[in-house]
């Protein structure tokens, strides 16, 4: 009875925890060196002063080519080298966080033609998102802020704003 629970339990699958770290972390690696592959830096980059550009515009201030192409590669030269580090430090992140088949399903995805469109496209999706995400903080933070304060300082905090009533 004995070897038949033991021949049982060889038949099952190997759990996660049977792989190496290193194994994820070359997967998760092959993953990165392929997503960066098909990525523009230089669009996403271009996402993160944008919101910038507007301001500064709706301020009522007009900026010349050249000005805008000194702040773009001001942030292309301050950005482009460390965001590059941090996409390929994701690979031990990665590795803590995936199991290998989950990583090698990414990594598989990534090397179609499918995959490679949509990490093309992953830029022009964080810049059509950015303006609602700022409107959504920005909207948020003038009554979340002397909340955290009042957490933060031991007190109770202040009173909810009331809800905007809907006008008929």
């Amino acid at each position: 009875m004995k070897s038949l629970a033991f021949a049982a339990l060889l038949a099952l699958p190997l759990p996660a925890f049977a792989e190496t770290r290193e194994e994820r972390v070359a997967a998760a690696s092959e993953y990165v060196d392929l997503a960066l592959q098909g990525f523009d830096m230089p669009k996403m980059i271009e996402t993160m002063y944008q919101p910038i550009l507007q301001q500064v515009a709706a301020g009522g201030q007009a900026l010349s080519e050249d000005q805008v192409a000194k702040i773009r590669q001001l942030y292309l030269d301050t950005f482009t080298e460390p965001l590059t580090k941090l996409m390929h430090d994701q690979s031990g992140i990665m590795a803590d966080m995936m199991t290998l088949a989950e990583i090698t399903a990414l990594r598989d995805f990534y090397a179609t033609p499918e995959g490679r469109s949509v990490m093309a496209k992953l830029p022009q999706l964080t810049a059509a998102q950015q303006p609602g995400m700022v409107a959504l903080i920005n909207d948020k933070m003038t009554g979340l802020m002397p909340q955290v304060l009042a957490i933060v300082n031991g007190e109770a905090p202040p009173a909810a704003p009331p809800a905007p009533t809907a006008q008929p």
